[in-house]
C-alpha cells in the first residue's frame, strides 16, 4: 500500500551524523534527547553510568541488524536511537571479518564491509524515530597537508553516509576552550543541514533541534489518495468481515441463533487466524446457552 499525501515536517524524525574529536562534549547532546536507546560498546557509556540509560552492546553486524528489526517491528517506548560510535562499531565488524577469513583486510573484504554497513545504516535511517549517529574525526591529507576533516569510516562510506542524513555537523574545542559547531557547507569540514533551521543554533540541545524542525510547518500530513494491491484490498475486506462476524456470534441469544450465525462464517471470507478466534468465541459462548442443544453447534 502506498499513499499520496501532503508533506509536513511536524512529525519528521531527525537523522543526524555528528563527528568530533574526543572530549568535544557529546554527553551534552545525549542528555538532551528523549527516550534514548544506545547502540554502543560499554566503554563509551562510562560518562552516563549513573543515568540508567538502556543500551545494546554491538560487536557484530548481525547484532546491529537485530536491533534494527526490533525497533522497526516491535512495540517499544524509545524515541531516539544513538549509535556511538559508528567508527568503533565499524572497527569491531572489520575485526570480525578478518577473524572469519583468517587474514588481514584485502580489497574484496573492504568492499564487503562497506556495503554491509551502508545497507544496514540505510535501513536504520528509515526507522520511525530520531537517529543520532556519532563518529570520530578523520583527516584527508594531500602531500602531507590536511585537506579535509571527515567522519572516520572506511573508504567512501565516510562521505556516502552523509547522503542519508538530514544533519552532518562537526564539533570541536577551539584554542580558547570554547565549543564550536561547523554546520554549513565548508571547504575544510564535511557538514550540512538539510533542514536549514538548525545551523544557526549552536546549542547542543537535540530536543531544541526537534522543536525547530517541527515548527517549520504546523499542519498535519494529509492523505490525498491510497493505492492498494488486490491482495491488500482482500486482506482489509477479510479483517472487516471478522469484526462483523464476531458481533454476530456474540449477540446470539439461543443455540438455534448461534448455529445460524456461526454458519455465516463459511460464506464470508476471513483469515485463518481470525477463523480460529471465531471458533474459540463460539465454543465459549455455547457453554453459556442451552446445554441440551450444544451438540448441534459444530
Amino acid at each position: 500500500m502506498i499513499q499520496i499525501k501532503t508533506f509536513s515536517p511536524k512529525s519528521h524524525k531527525i537523522k543526524a551524523l555528528i563527528y568530533w574529536p574526543s572530549g568535544a562534549g557529546k554527553t551534552v547532546l545525549w542528555w538532551s534527547a528523549e527516550n534514548v536507546i544506545f547502540a554502543s560498546s560499554e566503554d563509551w557509556l562510562l560518562p552516563l553510568a549513573d543515568q540508567k540509560i538502556p543500551f545494546v552492546k554491538i560487536e557484530t553486524l548481525p547484532q546491529l541488524k537485530q536491533l534494527r528489526d526490533f525497533l522497526k517491528n516491535e512495540e517499544h517506548e524509545f524515541e531516539t536511537l544513538v549509535i556511538d560510535s559508528i567508527t568503533d562499531i565499524n572497527e569491531r565488524i572489520k575485526k570480525s571479518i578478518e577473524e572469519k577469513n583468517w587474514k588481514s583486510m584485502e580489497l574484496s573484504m573492504w568492499a564487503e564491509l562497506t556495503e554491509k554497513i551502508k545497507w544496514v545504516l540505510s535501513d536504520i535511517k528509515d526507522l520511525d524515530m530520531h537517529i543520532i549517529i556519532i563518529a570520530q574525526e578523520k583527516f584527508e591529507k594531500d602531500w602531507d597537508q590536511i585537506k579535509k576533516i571527515i567522519p572516520s569510516l572506511n573508504w567512501k562510506l565516510s562521505t556516502d553516509i552523509c547522503y542519508l542524513m538530514d544533519i552532518v555537523w562537526y564539533i570541536f574545542i577551539d584554542s580558547d576552550w570554547e565549543r564550536k559547531l561547523i554546520t554549513s557547507p565548508n571547504e575544510k569540514f564535511l557538514s550540512k543541514d538539510r533542514t536549514k533551521r538548525i545551523w544557526n543554533n549552536t546549542e547542543l540541545n537535540f530536543k531544541k533541534w526537534v522543536q525547530l524542525v517541527s515548527e517549520m510547518h504546523n499542519d498535519e500530513e494529509e492523505v490525498l489518495y491510497t493505492i492498494m494491491t488486490d491482495t491488500e484490498k482482500n486482506l482489509i475486506e477479510r479483517k472487516a468481515n471478522f469484526k462483523e462476524l464476531k458481533k454476530l456470534i456474540e449477540w446470539s441469544k439461543t443455540i438455534d441463533e448461534l448455529i445460524k450465525n456461526f454458519k455465516e462464517i463459511w460464506t464470508w471470507k476471513v483469515t485463518p487466524e481470525d477463523l480460529k478466534k471465531l471458533i474459540k468465541i463460539k465454543d465459549e459462548l455455547k457453554e453459556t446457552l442451552d446445554p441440551k442443544k450444544t451438540e448441534d453447534v459444530k
